[in-house]
């Protein structure tokens, strides 16, 4: 512009991202009738310490690490306004420096690109999945506990070419980066909002100026998008009253629509395990009272400081009260040192023949363990009916060839009842195989329910009375972080040794599992330092709940 006679300096980060952002900027800006023939842009490209020292990000939280050195160069008036991703600007910032608009906010969703396109609930178990977002890694990791995250650098374009080169089998990504770029990508991968909450400001560009330019400041409000600075606004208060920084494990978004705010938050749930979802809504001419009042919530349900990062062991140690042969699937699972110390034997029972008889004669089985499939897979048997407790017999009897299987949640009294639902002729002939003590005595209970019932004892529980001395020392020495425990006759056992070795006192430093309320209840007696109970009482939300503890 060959008139012009005020140049604004205009800083950015130098990848292709932000130059794009910033492009975005002056279109608008040059629009303006106040700006044509009087002003000129120069773009200065500033390396931030999160473009330098990428190996520290993660120690150090984020804080700042994007927008700092931006912040630097405004303060001292080497540049006149700086352009950001919103979601990069801390939600504390220098009291001199003030965001002076937003741009239309681009869709705020994540979205994923994987090997051979699948969508995120399709992914093979054990997918690596490529993310830098501690917020990412969590999400992911409620919904999927059996998927591997990578940590990965750099921005979008070398995070994409990492991707295609096949060093991850899929990468999580903001999709309003993507569309910025021009990348192609397809909509069945964006990610359901509801469950992958972004980082607060995601898709927002955000103007940056000092706070006593007056000039550059009314400029940039001719551009601001009002319901881009309502969202935002809502967003960045909430993250500054729960102290979040930049990269926290914290997805908040708010989106007006008719004059209200719908703000949605997860947080880590440090009272339970996953992740803790929250929603209210407000009126739009006051975000900052929404995302004020919806932070005092979620400190009041989690504590004042439920995002104080633990320092907590790389590796973690849990002792094992299962059998051997249950113990073996736990040591595949990463990030943990296992140990085995079994508190029951199973021996098996010899059936006669009137017991064989009755369960080749049945038209319908019932199994509440694992334990007892073993011992009747060789009649083949696989044309029953067969009724299961839970997820894990159910998976442990299609290993089996049994196909005709039908499962409850994990629980004997919602067995009972869909026992109820399925059989309807109280005259078929149904034999519960089980051990010869159960915890609940269901065939008494189908008896009085008038089911025509056998019971079939195929193996028995007992109690390991001794433990190996090195276990011992483990307690005694505070070398454990976890024991678990998966049924009541483990943790009744386990009861027995603390007595006898008088242990209770070493237990204040572990950590409790159980796989049930009803287990949790026979050990809370002892001095653990903390419990958790799974969600459901099988093998998979046990996987989730390691997978939690150890991130």
């Amino acid at each position: 512009m060959s008139n012009t006679n005020v140049q604004i300096r205009v800083g950015t980060r130098g990848s292709k991202l932000a130059l794009k952002q910033t492009e975005l900027v002056l279109e608008k800006l040059k629009q303006l009738s106040e700006i044509k023939n009087k002003f000129s842009f120069k773009i200065i490209k500033v390396k931030t310490e999160g473009d330098i020292k990428k190996s520290k990000i993660l120690k150090s939280g984020y804080k700042g690490f994007f927008t700092k050195k931006i912040d630097e160069l405004l303060l001292k008036k080497k540049i006149d306004l700086a352009v950001h991703s919103a979601k990069d600007i801390p939600s504390k910032i220098d009291k001199n420096i003030i965001i002076s608009a937003f741009l239309k906010r681009e869709d705020p969703r994540d979205i994923l690109f994987s090997r051979k396109n699948y969508t995120f609930n399709n992914l093979p178990r054990n997918f690596t999945v490529g993310t830098s977002s501690i917020r990412r890694k969590k999400q992911i990791l409620n919904i999927r506990p059996d998927l591997n995250i990578k940590h990965m650098r750099g921005n979008i374009e070398t995070r994409i070419k990492k991707f295609k080169k096949n060093k991850y089998d899929s990468i999580m990504l903001a999709l309003a980066g993507v569309k910025r770029l021009n990348i192609n990508y397809k909509k069945k991968n964006i990610l359901d909002i509801s469950k992958f909450i972004p980082a607060g400001g995601q898709g927002a560009i955000a103007i940056t100026v000092l706070k006593n330019n007056s000039i550059i400041s009314s400029l940039m409000k001719k551009i601001n998008n009002n319901e881009t600075e309502i969202e935002v606004k809502t967003e960045r208060k909430f993250l500054k009253e729960i102290n979040a920084d930049c990269d926290s494990p914290v997805g908040v978004n708010a989106k007006l629509i008719n004059k209200i705010i719908i703000l949605s938050v997860t947080v880590p749930n440090n009272n339970n395990y996953g992740m803790f979802f929250y929603k209210a809504t407000g009126n739009f001419n006051r975000p900052e009272v929404l995302g004020n009042k919806v932070a005092n919530i979620i400190k009041k349900k989690l504590g004042k400081n439920f995002l104080k990062k633990k320092l907590i062991k790389k590796k973690l140690s849990l002792l094992s009260t299962r059998t051997e042969k249950q113990f073996k699937e736990m040591k595949l699972i990463k990030n943990f040192e296992f140990i085995n110390c079994p508190l029951l034997k199973i021996r098996p029972l010899k059936l006669n023949k009137l017991r064989i008889e009755q369960i080749k004669n049945s038209d319908s089985i019932i199994f509440t363990s694992s334990n007892a499939i073993a011992y009747i897979k060789k009649f083949k048997l696989f044309n029953k009916k067969v009724f299961c407790v839970g997820k894990d017999t159910k998976k442990t009897c299609l290993k089996n060839n049994f196909r005709n299987v039908f499962s409850a949640n994990g629980n004997v009294f919602n067995l009972i009842k869909l026992l109820k639902k399925k059989i309807n002729n109280k005259k078929e002939k149904l034999v519960y195989i089980s051990a010869k003590q159960t915890a609940v005595d269901l065939y008494s209970i189908l008896k009085k329910n008038n089911f025509n019932i056998k019971k079939v004892s195929v193996y028995e529980s007992i109690s390991i009375k001794s433990v190996n001395k090195n276990i011992l020392d483990k307690i005694k020495s505070n070398q454990l972080n976890f024991i678990s425990f998966f049924s009541k006759k483990t943790a009744q056992s386990f009861n027995q040794v603390v007595f006898k070795y008088k242990l209770k006192n070493y237990l204040n430093n572990i950590e409790c599992i159980s796989l049930s309320r009803e287990i949790e209840k026979l050990v809370k007696k002892n001095n653990f330092k903390k419990y958790y109970v799974c969600i459901n009482p099988d093998r998979e939300s046990f996987l989730k709940l390691l997978n939690f503890l150890k991130n």
